[in-house]
This record gives structure tokens, sequence and C-alpha cells, in this order.
């Protein structure tokens, strides 16, 4: 089905853009803004484009005719999985101003995620690469289509495209505006609290939701994450997360159309690749996980000359140990500033370069402006004291509209009064700050007692042996759950079981708390933003110990 539906009661739309919380625009309102103010300047460099806002705007209002040619309308969902290229940009603004809505999938998904996804999302166009690191995208398309009755067509951005599927440059060499009224086009712009954008949710449940957003809630979440930072048109950021996760959506595609900067995109993560980028298009700022900071930070080519434009890593969706901000700050003159948020609500919280350097070390930053953060807690729901441990709730101008065809799960997290139930555990302290003990589900339950997989895998990550670490839980038939520990040693290190409990008992961890099991793998399964899929972690340990897994 079209999302065609309006979101937001009239009072709560009225009194949100009177207090400024929402701009009442969509994306694309701001690029012809820019493109007035700043049409030469560029606006996306990616590995074969420099586009500028002028060229943006033009290819992207080409595109849109071309869409409204093959029949699509405002609600159609168009989806794209494609790597960190300028096509996403290009077909997202051309979306915009149809009133189309945005569903970008990882390009690291293959045919489970993606069959279940377009099909749910009743995706009515698609875009994929030809081949992209040694995958035939549509080999596996053609595969799925038959069981895609709403999937109309299929674009290819490359060479190698069927006789069934089109060549995604045919949407912007060919004059369609010739067939389209701009007219027609205008009168397509959606109402900004229409949906604008559908990502599912990046997998560490087994359950992924499709997260709807509107124009307003897009725009406010921008707005929040400019506001925090404090960019000034023109600067240049740097993109690495890939565009199929919201962190990315935001930070690297909406961002700069909405404030008029360059963002400068790399189409998958390669460290020494980025220092050379970083320092030749002179970017300022990045937002990217754990893993991407550790990697830059070692690159062999990495020094601070290298690096001395880039003043700020934001940093979120793993633990970031303590040695590794204080190398960036040391050894490079680099701000890390550790970040939380959801898919959900966007930014929620940061690190300010005001902020002591206890807080940089132990904390996921400080509740942003124009957000508010409560506890509750965990059984009664009632209000927890400051630094105790509660479930977080959120009150955001960013809040999501819902999840696309699951009203019932909508209402259990979103709460009366605009609030959101993030299902995370925490502490919020009187200042606001915010540490994240772990998800519900990602708690450990021994004998009854909870514990934290994040306090011991911060734990794990002063290990000079070890570069990552998961705890999950292994279930039990006396105590429910027992803790396992998955680590990815250091190359040429290995690591036994005694000398984890060793080092983990010289940190004077709780006995009741120390993992009961070691598994050391080479690579751990990935989300595409770079969180841990623990529940196939927890799938795999209850199937190596021949036990069920609880059902929580």
């Amino acid at each position: 089905m079209a999302i065609r539906e309006l979101y937001h009661d009239a009072a709560t739309i009225e009194a949100r853009v009177a207090a400024g919380e929402w701009r009442n625009q969509t994306l694309d309102d701001c690029l012809r803004r820019h493109v007035a103010e700043r049409g030469e300047q560029l606006v996306m460099i990616d590995r074969k484009w420099r586009l500028t806002f002028a060229e943006l705007d033009r290819l992207a209002h080409r595109a849109a005719c071309g869409l409204y040619q093959y029949g699509i309308r405002p609600g159609d969902v168009i989806s794209i999985q494609l790597p960190n290229w300028a096509e996403w940009l290009i077909l997202h603004c051309a979306a915009t101003k149809l009133g189309a809505v945005t569903n970008s999938i990882g390009a690291v998904y293959r045919q489970s995620e993606v069959g279940y996804i377009l099909g749910y999302a009743e995706t009515a166009l698609l875009l994929i690469p030809d081949r992209y690191r040694n995958f035939d995208y549509t080999e596996m398309v053609a595969e799925l289509w038959p069981d895609l009755p709403h999937l109309k067509h299929v674009f290819v951005a490359g060479e190698e495209v069927p006789n069934s599927m089109r060549r995604f440059d045919e949407l912007l060499t060919k004059p369609w505006e010739d067939e389209v009224s701009g007219a027609t086009i205008d009168q397509l712009r959606p109402d900004p609290n229409m949906v604008a954008t559908l990502i599912f949710t990046s997998g560490t449940t087994a359950e992924p939701k499709g997260v709807m957003h509107t124009h307003n809630t897009m725009g406010a979440g921008t707005d929040q994450l400019n506001d925090t930072v404090g960019f000034a048109a023109g600067d240049t950021i740097f993109m690495a997360s890939p565009i199929g996760h919201t962190t990315a959506v935001i930070a690297g595609a909406r961002l700069p159309v909405q404030y008029g900067l360059t963002a400068v995109w790399q189409e998958h993560w390669d460290a020494e690749a980025a220092v050379e980028l970083i320092h030749a298009e002179r970017c300022i700022y990045t937002l990217s996980a754990t893993p991407f900071l550790h990697g830059l930070m070692n690159a062999p080519n990495a020094n601070r000359e290298k690096l001395q434009t880039l003043k700020t890593f934001a940093c979120g969706g793993a633990p970031i140990p303590r040695e590794l901000v204080r190398q960036a700050d040391e050894d490079f003159g680099l701000f890390v500033s550790a970040i939380y948020g959801s898919s959900e609500t966007l930014i929620n919280s940061a690190v300010s370069p005001e902020a002591p350097m206890v807080r940089r070390y132990s904390t996921d930053g400080r509740i942003i402006p124009g957000v508010e953060g409560r506890l509750v807690d965990l059984e009664t729901g009632e209000p927890a004291d400051p630094d105790d441990e509660g479930e977080l709730q959120i009150w955001s101008a960013a809040r999501y509209a819902g999840y696309y065809k699951d009203p019932e799960t909508t209402r259990q997290v979103n709460l009366e009064g605009g609030w959101y139930a993030t299902g995370d555990i925490c502490t919020l302290d009187a200042e606001g700050y915010v540490n994240v003990v772990g998800r519900k589900k990602d708690m450990i339950i021994r004998g009854g007692a909870n514990i934290s997989a994040r306090e011991i895998e911060e734990l794990l990550f002063t290990h000079a042996k070890i570069v990552n670490a998961a705890c999950v839980a292994m279930p039990d038939p006396v105590l429910s759950e027992r803790v396992c520990a998955y680590v990815i040693c250091a190359p040429g290190e290995s690591l036994t079981f005694e000398e984890m409990v060793s080092f983990l008992r010289d940190k004077r961890i709780s006995a009741w708390k120390l993992p009961e099991r070691l598994e050391i793998r080479d690579e751990f399964p990935m989300t595409p933003s770079g969180k841990i899929q623990k529940f196939l972690l927890r799938q795999e340990i209850a199937e190596l110990i021949g036990e069920a897994q609880l059902i929580r």
C-alpha cells in the first residue's frame, strides 16, 4: 500500500511549527533555496561525482519527471540498495519532489533481508548496482522479483543491465522534463507531515521494524545535529557509514542539503583511503561507529598533519574504549564525541568539547537541546531517581511517526505526551548525562540477578590482546543464563579462558558476573552501521551447547 497518510494531529503540528521545532519544509525546499544562494558550491563528492547544488537539483528534477512517467506517485515506496554513491542522493531528492517515500537498504543485505523488506514495504521501484564487491545484485533481484507483486520497475546503476531492468542513467540523460511540466511536479510537493523515509531497524534483534519519519521529523533531527555541532555553510564533512542506515541518511545526505554543506562519501570503509580523502577534501567532521574510529586512528598513513582539518569524530553504536579517546586527543588533536540515539528518535545525546574529561571517557553524552530524557523504574514504570538504572524515555520533535503496518508495537513505545520508550537501560544524572547500561533484551539474567553485557565488554576492551568483544546470554538449565564472551583477538595474538578470567578478576569484577565460556572469532556478524548482531551470537551459543534459547 502507498504511504499517503498525514501524520500528527493539527494541534501538534501547529504547536511545533509555532515553537520552531518543525520547519514545515521538505528537503526539496532546502535544496531550492541553496541553488539560489550557492548553486555552484559542491554538495556531494563520491567515487565519480562532484555535484554542485545546481546540478543536484537539475538531475533530481529530471529524474522526478522520469519517475512520474513510470507511474510513481506520492506515497509510493522507492527502495534504494546502493553503496555510498551519489546516485542515492539524486534519487532521494527526486523522490522528495514527488512525495514518494525513500526506503534505504544496506548494500550488504542479501536475498533473505532484501526479499523481506521489499515485500513488507510493497516497494514500487528499486534501484540497485549491477555488481558491487563481487556480488551480482541483478541476479538476486531477478530471483526475488516473481514473489514481489508490487515491484513494477528495477533500475540499475552500472553497465550490466538485464532486459527486464532499466539503466539508471536513462533517468538522468533523457530530457524527461520536456514530457512533464514543472507545474505538474510542483503540485506533487508533499505535506511536510507525510512520510519521507522508511528505514528498517538495523537488525540487533531478530525482527526488524519499518521506521517511518516525516519530512518534519527528519528535518527536526537534522536541525538538532546541526545545532549540537554548529556547522557553517560550506563546511565539508566525511561519511563512510553506509547509507542504508539512519546515521548516514541524516548526517551524510540530509545535513549537507539542509544546511549548505559539502559531503564526501566513501563507498565502503577503507581506513587508509579515508585518511587521504579527509586530507584532500579538508573534511572537518564525521559520524561513524567505534570500529571506524579504531581503524582511522591505526591506519598506517594516519598522522596529525594528514588529519589536521578533522576536528570532530562523533561516535556511537558501540562502547568507545577510553584508550581510543585518549589516542585521538593526544596523537591527532581529534575530539571524539560519544553520541547516543536511535532510528526512532535520531540523535538524543552528545559529548561537547567543553565536557570534562571524565564525562568524555565515561558517558554517552548529555541530552542535547531540543530533546528531553527521563528514567522510569524497570518494574513499576514509576520515575527513577537520578543515577539509578532505569529505562530511558525520550521526548523529541524528531520522534518518528510510527512503525509501518505495526500500530500495536507503535502504541507500546509511543507514549502519551510525545514520549518514546527506548528499551535501553541507562542512568541519567542530574546534569543530563546518559550512560547506556544495556538493552532490556541484552541483560543477562543469571540466577535471577541482572548482569550488564556492556559492563563486561567495556572491561574486555581494555585487554591488550582484544580488539572487539561481545557478551551474550548462554542458556543454562539451572541458572537460566550464564555469560558467554565472544572476542576478536589482535593479529597474531591468542587468548585463553584462564587469561580472560584472571584479567577480569584483577579488575575486581564481581565473581558472579564473570563469563563462564570464551569463544574466539575472526569476525562478528555486524549490521551495516557497525553494530554487533547479538541475536545471532545468542542463537549460535545455544546451538553449540545444545540448549534451547530462552524467550524473553
